[in-house]
């Protein structure tokens, strides 16, 4: 009897874990948040731009990955361009509420096509299923934030 009990606390173990696991990589998941363009690249770049300082945070880098790819030989390649950005004022209020939250300082929000020629916006937005509520909330805002950028970049 004991052999079969253990062997079903076992398998009830291996199935909560499994759960576990997949419940996590889908709050990964979820968290890519993106969308077409119907403007051309640089346009949407441009944008971008301006709705990142609609609301209030400072462009800090640009990466142009697409353009360097090209730049190495591969002409056709689709462009893509990483932009980083932050508002010091949040920058503060994150890490007084978790320090360790400046991993996902600054914001980034990448401009890309695809090899369709279609022009995607994407980022990806903070975690906000913290058991700390005040990171709860915290992420709630940025994510809205994020998600009012690339809205207004693709009106």
């Amino acid at each position: 009897m004991k052999i079969f009990s253990s062997g079903i606390v076992s398998y009830t173990l291996i199935i909560l874990t499994f759960l576990f696991f997949t419940a996590c990589q889908q709050q990964t998941e979820n968290r890519l948040y993106e969308k077409e363009s119907p403007y051309s690249f640089e346009d949407t770049l441009l944008n971008l731009d301006i709705a990142i300082s609609e609301q209030n945070y400072r462009i800090i880098h640009r990466s142009h990955i697409g353009q360097a790819i090209r730049d190495r030989g591969d002409t056709d390649f689709p462009l893509a361009t990483i932009t980083n950005f932050c508002n010091i004022t949040y920058a503060k209020e994150m890490m007084e509420i978790n320090p360790q939250l400046i991993n996902e300082m600054p914001c980034n929000i990448s401009v890309r096509q695809s090899n369709s020629g279609q022009v995607i916006i994407s980022t990806e937005l903070m975690d906000e299923t913290s058991q700390n509520t005040k990171q709860q909330v915290f992420a709630k805002k940025i994510n809205h934030n994020l998600k009012t950028i690339i809205g207004a970049t693709i009106e």
